[in-house]
């Protein structure tokens, strides 16, 4: 999707642009996802800070997290979990002073969100830019080209 709209998955021209790729993920219906109701099986937040896997370097990332039905595969029948995944864009900043207080926010993330696509998804995702707003700092990271960024798929239970 980041290529579609003319992003490299590598080197994220914009936060700004990312958001709105992102924003598009988060609408895709995705099959094979738990469907209890009681399951948080498709969510999404957002994460910043300065990461020993990133030099310490400022980092911002958005994260959708999806709770995979896996019962055919399930040996204990008794007691049945999902395997959760996450799909996450993991940005990278140069170091600059205006991001010096990054890892001095009492906040690192926006909390996870467990939305369906619809209007409680849309104020979701305004409340986690809200989130990114109430903190200079973040609106700078926010606004910084980032020097390097990923796609990754891990395996999180």
């Amino acid at each position: 999707m980041l290529r579609d709209h003319g992003l490299d998955p590598e080197r994220v021209g914009s936060p700004k642009a990312a958001w709105r790729v992102f924003c598009g993920f988060l609408a895709v219906d995705i099959d094979g996802i738990e469907t209890d109701p009681q399951c948080d099986a498709d969510g999404f937040i957002v994460q910043w800070g300065r990461y020993s896997w990133n030099d310490g370097l400022p980092s911002l990332s958005f994260t959708r997290q999806l709770a995979v039905d896996v019962r055919a595969q399930w040996t204990d029948k008794e007691w049945y979990q999902p395997e959760y995944w996450q799909v996450s864009l993991d940005m990278v900043f140069p170091d600059h002073a205006t991001l010096a207080d990054l890892d001095q926010l009492n906040v690192s993330n926006s909390g996870f969100y467990f939305e369906r696509p619809g209007p409680e998804m849309d104020r979701a995702l305004r409340e986690a830019l809200w989130e990114i707003e109430q903190y200079p700092t973040l609106q700078a990271l926010w606004a910084s080209v980032p020097s390097r960024s990923s796609t990754t798929l891990d395996n999180v239970a």
